[in-house]
């Protein structure tokens, strides 16, 4: 009798120290993980999932409660659950040709509680939760445009509204449609202008404040001296935008617009969560300064973008995630080619690209 005594105390003493060793050693957290291919570009994503704001939801029930640290390829959030408890979110990216994988994983912290801890085992309240996790950031990442705004160079200035006369128009976003929307104001506008006692104080300028039915709506005119009118037959005044913006200098042709500037910028926007990729609604106003001929074939080659600031909203995420450069000088428009048949003219002094004007004596 004494020896099975016994036998159930070294059984009772090797179980409870068994407990005691799962308790003090054994995971204190439940934790499940998914994997997720997303077609973005991994450095887009990464500054995404970095810059994710504190209050955002991860899954419902469960919210970003501290800004997030990013080390290397790792993005790590601190959360908290509905109920009191916290945990963390983990991202990892990782580069996929020109896509990413991005392995999710939620943590919650299982406090002191004995009967708690078992639910390292079981997952506890995150088994369920990581599909609903893992879904939401997959469908937030694609919708980012398939772009990377790595060599984006843009700077940081402001703007002083001025007079703007302008006529409006919609167009898809073919470079056949917006070269075609320039070309007829250069010939259409000036000449309403002058008929309104207006000059023409400035380039020729495009402005899009809105997206209506996927086109792009534009105000398309020219900065104006004189006296405003008292009515219009064609056109309308207005003032240019004011304010913060971002300014690209581009020299390229309107049909490489799109993927130089604009989705790279866009790109951006969305990874600093300054621009909800997934709608329209919140984009920001641009616009486009003319300094050559814009009717040429292919579009303006020398022009500068602007993305307004829109009012209220600090820059700081984007300016972190990819710096502004100094402001870039517009480069100088290029003579016209002399034609084949023309005798080649002796050799002049060639003026510096920066000297707007011939030298004086």
């Amino acid at each position: 009798m004494a020896a099975v005594g016994r036998t159930l105390l070294i059984v009772v003493v090797v179980v409870l120290g068994l407990g005691a060793a799962l308790y003090f050693l054994g995971p204190k957290t439940a934790s499940r993980s998914q994997t997720l291919e997303i077609e973005r570009p991994a450095a887009t994503v990464l500054a995404r999932l970095s810059s994710t704001p504190v209050g955002a939801t991860v899954v419902e029930g469960v919210t970003i409660a501290e800004a997030p640290t990013t080390e290397g390829d790792t993005v790590t959030a601190p959360v908290a659950f509905a109920d009191g408890a916290t945990g963390r979110v983990t991202y990892r990216v990782t580069a996929d040709g020109e896509g990413s994988n991005v392995n999710v994983k939620l943590e919650q912290d299982l406090g002191p509680n004995p009967i708690n801890r078992f639910a390292a085992f079981t997952g506890g309240e995150v088994a369920p939760l990581i599909a609903g996790a893992a879904s939401a950031v997959e469908t937030d990442l694609n919708a980012l445009p398939n772009a990377t705004f790595a060599g984006l160079q843009y700077s940081v200035v402001d703007l002083t509204a001025r007079p703007f006369f302008y006529v409006e128009n919609c167009s898809d976003t073919s470079a056949e449609s917006i070269t075609s929307i320039i070309s007829q104001a250069v010939q259409a506008i000036p000449p309403v202008m002058r008929a309104n006692n207006l000059s023409v104080s400035g380039e020729l300028m495009a402005v899009e404040p809105r997206v209506v039915s996927n086109q792009y709506c534009y105000q398309v005119g020219y900065p104006y001296g004189g006296r405003q009118p008292r009515a219009l037959l064609i056109g309308k005044t207005g003032e240019t935008p004011s304010g913060q913006a971002l300014r690209v200098v581009y020299t390229g042709t309107e049909d490489q617009v799109i993927s130089q500037v604009y989705d790279p910028m866009d790109a951006l926007l969305g990874a600093a969560h300054l621009d909800n990729p997934a709608t329209r609604e919140d984009d920001w106003v641009t616009y486009e300064v003319y300094h050559d001929d814009p009717t040429q074939a292919g579009g303006s080659r020398n022009r500068e973008i602007y993305y307004v600031v829109p009012q209220g909203v600090d820059i700081a995420a984007l300016t972190r995630i990819q710096a502004p450069s100094e402001a870039a000088p517009v480069p100088a428009n290029a003579p016209a080619e002399t034609p084949a048949t023309t005798t080649e003219a002796p050799a002049t002094t060639e003026t510096p690209a920066t000297t707007e004007a011939p030298a004086t004596p």
